[in-house]
């Protein structure tokens, strides 16, 4: 009795996750697909999403500085600048979309261009050619964003667009299959 009961939770379980599985492989290929067609109105909602972050950055740092979390005055006083120029950035970001993504992109430029550098004085336990390839694609890709930002910005979303897509159709095929194997299973169990 114990057996039957357990096979049929475990078919209502397999149906919801299979279920789970298929709408989240739909969302991922909707998701990808709008991206690659809007890639500017892709670009603007992460904007907005980093620059809602900057606001909230800038909040935490306010409150940090007037709850006695900044002993002493000058780390009062560097918090409450700090705390301000987080927020006007994070405000800036929301109201100026391309000024925020042009920043952003700088941002994420500068990190690639110092993770290059890093990885060519970094001592490695492993393949030091690796590390170099590693480094040159990193600086070049720092470069590229700096001198770019908007044809980087387009490419990657254009990446992340076709990440999603693969995703979304590798979640619907294992949904649709799954569901070929359970009907099957089902059907040996009832004879």
């Amino acid at each position: 009795m114990d057996v039957e009961h357990a096979t049929e939770g475990s078919t209502a379980v397999g149906r919801r996750l299979r279920t789970a599985i298929a709408v989240l492989g739909a969302v991922a290929l909707l998701a990808g697909l709008a991206a690659l067609v809007l890639p500017h109105a892709t670009l603007t909602a992460v904007v907005w999403v980093f620059g809602i972050y900057l606001v909230v950055a800038g909040g935490t740092l306010l409150v940090r500085a007037f709850t006695g979390f900044a002993a002493g005055a000058w780390r009062r006083i560097g918090f409450v600048l700090l705390g301000l120029l987080v927020l006007a950035g994070g405000v800036f970001a929301i109201v100026h979309p391309p000024v925020g993504l042009r920043w952003l992109t700088l941002a994420i430029g500068f990190a690639w261009l110092l993770e290059g550098i890093t990885l060519l004085y970094a001592p490695t336990t492993g393949n030091r050619a690796l590390a170099i390839v590693g480094a040159v694609l990193s600086f070049l890709s720092g470069l590229l964003l700096i001198n770019l930002p908007y044809l980087g910005a387009v490419f990657a979303v254009a990446a992340v667009s076709s990440v999603l897509i693969v995703s979304g159709i590798v979640q619907l095929v294992v949904a649709i299959t799954w569901t070929r194997t359970d009907d099957r299973a089902a059907a040996v169990e009832s004879r």
